[in-house]
């Protein structure tokens, strides 16, 4: 690794239905607490020190993506950037969209793999990349700022990811199958040569359907565009009507919202034609500019403010390479030299077994944990727990042996015991843990950290002079 101070080098990668772009981005840590205070280690600053340009994702086939082009357009501009896998520190390669479900998603992954350093890692699945977008488009920075609640929608070629936040705090997310690319024609001849599927099953709802072959004239192209802007409307309503849960992605659900949204912003490539005014249906031998324009059509009868994003077209590789790392809490406990720790399963501990770990009483983590291992067909998990602000020492002993017994009892010895806090607690823990286990079993504690069962996490190596780690929190999902 080769962090500068406390810098960290990130690279974000996103390999979408119809394009694909890298940045490399500057990362700045700092103990942000007071000199008398515990310290509290946050990422302070985030600077994109590197844009690549913007390419065409390139394909084999309509079900597989072409990874040596791929491998290369990075390579070369990696090249361009100045820096080498082994300088990179952080950072996610993003393979969304359409792209997620095509046959080789992911073999691309792996071969992508040997750009990565000690610590890039690799995700997909819609609903954390609404989540990328959203703050990588700047709709999280401004909800904050100005105290309101902002949805970004990032319309791409095969889905719109959808993220709402207010006063700075997320709402909901969710995917739609409603993108530019669900239909391709010849600009020239104008006839159609691809339909998606998803499209004509929006479209049943109206009595309509479209079939390849066909002539893409300007009313045709707008219908279909209407349906899907029908749909990316309906979302962002209290009530849903049938449109939304016919386009919601597999994966995804409906977004149940509490406040009315106030404001939206459009990223992804259909935002450059709705922001930029592309009149001609036909630039791109796509739906994109007839979406937009259809768009446009319906936002103001929905009483939303439209504000322009800090970026569009690149909202998710900027989310991916500046928003996905976090950093764990300042009381960390680990005995030895563990890290980077890659692609780990976690295990989110239920309330009613957590309770049962403070009494001492294991048996009920050692199930679910057994299952778990057995449903993910993984060795070891990260075993997560809400932790307590307020532990008596007696708890925090129990807490510790039964954690030992789950260990001993559904794990390899030979692997580490982590265990993630959502409370700060991780020190006083690892220590109790420590004690008990003595200096054969390598054990890590972290704290502030929360995740989901299902996710997985990267541990980076320790920074700030070991008083924190960088962690990733990413959900791996490939259809």
């Amino acid at each position: 690794m080769n962090f500068k101070g406390n810098e960290v080098l990130s690279v974000g990668i996103d390999i979408g239905t119809t394009t694909m772009s890298m940045i490399v981005s500057r990362l700045e840590m700092k103990n942000t607490a007071a000199s008398y205070m515990v310290p509290e280690v946050n990422i302070t600053s985030k600077n994109i020190i590197y844009r690549s340009g913007i390419y065409m994702t390139p394909l084999i086939s309509r079900t597989m993506l072409d990874g040596e082009k791929i491998s290369q357009v990075i390579a070369d501009e990696y090249h361009k950037a100045g820096i080498k896998p082994s300088d990179v520190d952080t950072g996610a390669v993003i393979v969304t969209g359409e792209s997620a479900l095509k046959e080789n998603a992911r073999v691309l992954i792996e071969q992508l793999s040997r750009f990565a350093g000690d610590f890039v890692v690799s995700t997909a699945g819609p609903d954390l990349e609404s989540i990328i977008a959203g703050r990588g488009s700047g709709a999280e920075e401004f909800s904050k700022k100005y105290g309101c609640t902002v949805a970004n929608l990032d319309i791409g070629g095969g889905t719109t990811n959808i993220s709402v936040f207010s006063c700075g705090e997320l709402l909901g997310q969710t995917c739609l199958d409603a993108g530019g690319r669900l239909v391709i024609y010849d600009p020239a001849s104008r006839r159609i040569s691809y339909v998606s599927k998803r499209l004509n099953d929006a479209a049943a709802l109206y009595g309509a359907s479209f079939s390849e072959g066909s002539i893409a004239d300007e009313l045709t192209l707008h219908r279909a565009a209407g349906f899907l802007a029908d749909a990316i409307i309906d979302s962002l309503r209290f009530s849903h009507r049938e449109i939304t849960r016919v386009t919601t992605t597999s994966g995804s659900s409906p977004l149940v919202l509490s406040d009315p949204v106030q404001y939206v912003s459009f990223s992804g490539g259909v935002a450059d034609c709705y922001y930029n005014d592309i009149n001609d249906v036909y630039t791109y031998g796509d739906l994109g500019p007839a979406l937009a324009q259809e768009l446009k059509k319906r936002v103001p009868g929905e009483g939303f403010t439209v504000i322009r994003p800090t970026e569009t077209i690149r909202a998710t590789v900027v989310g991916a390479g500046t928003y996905m790392t976090n950093v764990s809490g300042s009381t960390i406990s680990y005995n030895e030299d563990i890290f980077p720790i890659k692609n780990l399963s976690v295990l989110v501990v239920s309330p009613d077994s957590e309770e049962l770990l403070y009494r001492g009483e294991p048996g009920k983590l050692i199930e679910e944990l057994r299952w778990y291992l057995g449903q993910s067909q993984q060795d070891n998990a990260a075993i997560c727990i809400k932790g307590k602000e307020k532990i008596s020492y007696g708890e925090l002993r129990n807490l510790a042996e039964s954690l030992l017994e789950t260990d001993r009892s559904a794990i390899d010895r030979a692997l580490p015991l982590i265990i993630i806090c959502e409370n700060d607690m991780a020190k006083a823990l690892g220590m109790v843990i420590r004690r008990s286990a003595g200096i054969q079993k390598s054990i890590l504690c972290l704290d502030r950290i929360k995740a989901r069962s299902g996710d997985y996490i990267d541990i980076g190596y320790p920074v700030m002079d070991g008083i924190a780690v960088p962690v990733v929190i990413k959900t791996l999902i490939f259809g």
